[in-house]
């Protein structure tokens, strides 16, 4: 009986997280109330405080969950590949943040939250700090001098990048592989013929879907 009901449980709050998710996308982060998430995960309206304590805490927990896993697919595009690769890959990626891709909206969302709430502010900072380590461990096994500073100006390019494309959807960000590996520090010459950057349908799915 205990294991039964930690596993409804469980289930319970995955319930809830994704309807969080869900609102935040399709109503914005302060629309998103007791009674809709409640209503979209199929529970009462106390449940949501008895899981998560209030609404903010649980849209907090949404936005995290699925931005963590986000970077670690990030992430993962690129380890163990040469430089060249893995930033072709890491395009394909931007060239799937479009201004209605539901990870987009509630990526844009989590950081205008970010500027109203303290713990979501420090923990998405917390998760971004881990993945410019990542990739600066990955540049620096590239032979990448100033690794670390490197992935910081890497990063900032490419969510700059993501923002000029939700403004200019013709912006094809795959022809900017040669400097992105000039900036790092990288032969463009070593690198592969730049691909469409547009949705990859061999890429691995986004873990925010548009319900």
């Amino acid at each position: 009986m205990t294991t039964d009901s930690a596993a409804r449980g469980q289930q319970t709050r995955a319930s809830l997280l994704e309807a969080a998710v869900q609102l935040i996308v399709e109503e914005g982060w302060g629309a998103a109330t007791t009674r809709k998430m409640a209503e979209r995960a199929g529970v009462r309206p106390g449940v949501v405080h008895y899981h998560f304590g209030t609404v903010t805490n649980l849209l907090v927990e949404a936005a995290l969950d699925t931005i963590r896993r986000e970077l670690q697919r990030v992430v993962a595009l690129f380890d163990g590949h040469d430089a060249p690769t893995g930033l072709n890959d890491m395009l394909k990626v931007v060239g799937q943040y479009t201004a209605d891709d539901p990870l987009t909206v509630l990526m844009s969302e989590t950081l205008l939250a970010a500027t109203r709430v303290e713990r979501l502010r420090v923990e998405v900072s917390a998760l971004l700090r881990e993945y410019r380590a990542a990739t600066g461990q990955w540049l620096r096994a590239q032979g990448v001098e100033d690794a670390e500073a490197t992935a910081v100006v890497l990063s900032a390019a490419l969510d700059g990048l993501v923002l000029h494309r939700m403004l200019d959807p013709e912006l094809r960000a795959a022809s900017l592989t040669g400097p992105l590996l000039r900036m790092a520090g990288v032969d463009p010459m070593a690198a592969n013929s730049p691909e469409d950057a547009g949705v990859d349908p061999t890429a691995a799915n986004s873990p925010v879907s548009a319900e």
